[in-house]
């Protein structure tokens, strides 16, 4: 598989060059070399859902996709290294496990980040001191155009809690996820 190809095979992703080196798909035995090789994968990881818009990484699905397989060299992640390189991920704040470590859900940007621009558009939008719920922030007219619309609500629940802890935003229950409540203060 000529680069061309890889690309438009991954959606128009350019692979970095450890990509096209077969021993990066072997866990390295050297702790400094392997040190080296999870900041590699876990840039990579990130970079990848970035460009793909991909919140939620299922293992088993993850390691048979072209993030983890590179037919040009033929080369494969094992799944076991696939989860080791989900935990440089997370071991770095970059991401988070579900309760049965299945899926792996990727912070290519920070909840914290997030909540900046959640409350930057509630300024803007004249919205400081209003009640929302998650699914008007998520999936409403008015934030169309945000970059946090359609956001995952995992990944919604954090960028708010971090915007209650920085004590811009009161988060209050409703039934259903969903259906949360927040003042904005």
């Amino acid at each position: 598989m000529t680069d061309a190809v890889a690309e438009a095979a991954s959606g128009g992703f350019v692979f970095p060059a450890f990509y096209s080196f077969a021993p990066s798909f072997t866990r390295q035995p050297v702790a400094a070399t392997r040190t080296k090789q999870e900041a590699l994968w876990a840039d990579l990881i990130r970079d990848y859902c970035r460009h793909h818009n991909i919140f939620w990484l299922d293992v088993a699905s993850a390691a048979s996709s072209a993030l983890f397989v590179n037919n040009a060299i033929q080369r494969r992640v094992a799944a076991v290294d696939v989860v080791h390189f989900l935990d440089a991920l997370v071991a770095r704040g970059d991401g988070a496990w579900d309760e049965a470590r299945s899926r792996c859900l990727v912070f290519w940007k920070r909840p914290e980040a997030w909540g900046d621009l959640i409350y930057q558009w509630i300024e803007a939008s004249g919205n400081t001191g209003s009640v929302m719920t998650v699914f008007e922030l998520r999936l409403s007219e008015s934030t169309r155009d945000e970059p946090f619309h359609n956001l995952d609500l995992e990944l919604m629940l954090r960028a708010l809690s971090a915007l209650e802890t920085a004590g811009k935003a009161a988060v209050f229950t409703g039934e259903r996820s969903d259906s949360l409540g927040v003042k904005f203060l």
